[in-house]
């Protein structure tokens, strides 16, 4: 374990938890930063980031977690009637909600570089 890595930065705190989830289920650790903390109204007075973000605790699951935060970056971007990749490689058509090869469903899901 080499600390704790940046991976994805949300638009709130309910998405950071959904990724930290969908890591999980994939045996992946992960922690939510910052879904505590409420910004001041009305003023720029820091130049931070202030969304909840999530981090990756082990390098060593760093390159699988970059792609599972991708993929569910691009499911909430995806207009309904897009084809959908699934983590197993399959292109699976629209209107089915789990992938034909391997029965996972279809993930509903910005990643730090």
């Amino acid at each position: 374990m080499a600390g704790l890595i940046k991976l994805y930065v949300a638009a709130n705190a309910t998405d950071a938890h959904m990724l930290v989830a969908l890591l999980a289920h994939e045996g992946i650790e992960a922690v939510v930063r910052g879904d505590g903390f409420v910004p001041l109204q009305g003023g720029h007075l820091f130049n931070m980031e202030t969304r909840p973000s999530v981090w990756v605790l082990d390098d060593e699951y760093r390159q699988r977690a970059e792609v599972l935060a991708g993929e569910f970056a691009r499911r909430g971007q995806a207009e309904e009637g897009d084809e959908w990749r699934c983590s197993c490689g399959e292109q699976v058509e629209a209107q089915f909600l789990e992938c034909w090869n391997c029965g996972r469903g279809r993930p509903t899901f910005d990643v730090c570089r």
